[in-house]
């Protein structure tokens, strides 16, 4: 027996005729819907990777986006949905979403520019080992303080923690990047340099 709850998984208001309700919204897709393929199609022009159709009416339910149930022609068959076009600011919060979820077509895609990202800054900043030696060997040769504290703001200027490589990851990509995704990847890819950050976090 089929509960009321899998006949309406998303609880969509049902139509009152004559004090009875009916199993749909609508005879015909009503305007500014959008059928299921062209709801897809919609969405990859937005830059909204989806390839199928079975998950659809969740990823709506989950992001907010209006649907309504349409009459099917004959007995068989499942009862279609129709899908409201969503607005622009609706379109760039399930973008936003989707970027830091690295379950998604498009998370995924943005985990790996995040991951490139991370080992093009580490590669192109300095050490911050040489730094350290450069310092030890002012003090020892007992230099100008002003000229140490020279060596040791450049350092501070030039050289980068876990922390600050996350944080500039995200400033460039605009997405969100944290210290433990950074030392996910340079114990993976660049696990005999990291002399080069500053051991700070």
């Amino acid at each position: 027996m089929i509960s009321k709850r899998e006949k309406n998984p998303y609880n969509l208001k049902l139509k009152s005729e004559k004090g009875k309700l009916k199993g749909y919204l609508h005879e015909e897709i009503p305007s500014g819907y959008l059928t299921s393929e062209e709801f897809i199609d919609y969405l990859n022009t937005k830059k909204i990777d989806f390839e199928r159709d079975d998950n659809l009416a969740r990823f709506c339910n989950n992001n907010g986006i209006s649907m309504v149930k349409i009459k099917r022609e004959g007995k068989f068959g499942a009862t279609p949905y129709a899908y409201k076009q969503p607005t622009v600011s609706q379109i760039q919060k399930i973008i936003d979403s989707l970027k830091n979820n690295n379950n998604s077509i498009l998370g995924r895609k943005i985990l790996k520019k995040k991951k490139d990202k991370i080992l093009e800054i580490f590669d192109s900043i300095p050490s911050a080992a040489d730094y350290d030696k450069r310092i030890k060997d002012a003090k020892e040769k007992k230099l100008d303080i002003k000229k140490i504290k020279e060596i040791q703001t450049e350092k501070k200027n030039k050289c980068h923690s876990k922390t600050s490589i996350a944080k500039k990851v995200a400033e460039l990509l605009n997405v969100s990047c944290n210290r433990k995704l950074v030392a996910s990847v340079l114990d993976s890819k660049r696990s005999s340099q990291q002399d080069k950050l500053i051991k700070r976090d």
